[in-house]
């Protein structure tokens, strides 16, 4: 059953980051999110689509909220390299049953804000960040949300930016989960800030080697950083992968408080 868009909400102390569209584009129908792992919840959640401003432009998101008692958690839900649009198809389902456990969840199109440019990577990895903090404050409002429980969670090319953003200095979150990332490590990390990261056995585009690479630079700089390894070969994690990353994420967010 639909939920009613959400229309001209004043939120105060976010208004200047965070503008709500016109019900035709708040709007969208409900969806069954029952991915076909073993844990599965019965739904108590709803969906909806929003549009908020970041950095002057408007970027599209999915937005997931509980029908359940919060948990007091949240979770942004940063998609991969092939963009909002298949990564939703992919991840719906499971913030349909994060959301049915009692999490808010918001999934943002951060390609709204810069389309990557391998010539402007400086200017599109800030704007990109500045959505996924922005998308944390506004979880931070929500009803029953607590500020100190706010988390990044990423895939492939946004498992990178939920590191990158998650780290810096004025980051409003509590814990970072990376699935499937390498990279550098920007200087002067924030290291009050636990980090999950996990990946494949292999993995043809970002190889596991990344992946523990980058935790161990973690480590050396002081963030404490958990790395786990996946049941599975390849980036593109099957169904079953899927549900092992997402039980392993609630188990590491469950245990930081």
């Amino acid at each position: 059953m639909p939920r009613p868009a959400q229309t001209g909400l004043a939120l105060a102390a976010f208004a200047a980051a965070l503008v709500f569209a016109p019900p035709a584009l708040a709007r969208q129908e409900f969806q069954v999110g029952i991915p076909g792992c073993p844990d599965d919840v019965a739904v108590q959640a709803w969906r909806e689509t929003i549009v908020f401003r970041s950095g002057g432009r408007d970027i599209r998101a999915h937005l997931y909220s509980p029908r359940v008692q919060p948990n007091g958690r949240a979770i942004v839900v940063l998609h991969g390299g092939t963009g909002w649009e298949m990564n939703s198809i992919l991840f719906d389902a499971h913030a349909i049953q994060l959301a049915s456990r009692g999490y808010w969840v918001v999934l943002p199109a951060y390609f709204d804000a810069a389309r990557p440019d391998g010539a402007r990577r400086v200017v599109t990895a800030r704007a990109w960040r500045r959505v996924a903090l922005d998308a944390a404050r506004f979880l931070a409002t929500k009803p029953g949300v607590r500020e100190d429980s706010v988390a990044l969670w990423g895939y492939s090319r946004g498992a990178g930016l939920a590191v990158s953003a998650g780290l810096q200095p004025d980051a409003p979150v509590s814990s970072v989960i990376g699935a499937a990332t390498g990279g550098t490590l920007e200087e002067g990390p924030r290291t009050d800030v636990p980090v999950l990261l996990l990946h494949a056995r292999t993995d043809e585009l970002v190889p596991a080697s990344a992946t523990r690479e980058l935790g161990d630079a973690l480590t050396a700089e002081g963030v404490p950083v958990e790395v786990q390894e996946l049941d599975f070969d390849g980036h593109r994690f099957d169904l079953p992968t899927w549900c092992t990353a997402f039980a392993v994420s609630r188990r590491f967010l469950e245990t930081q408080d």
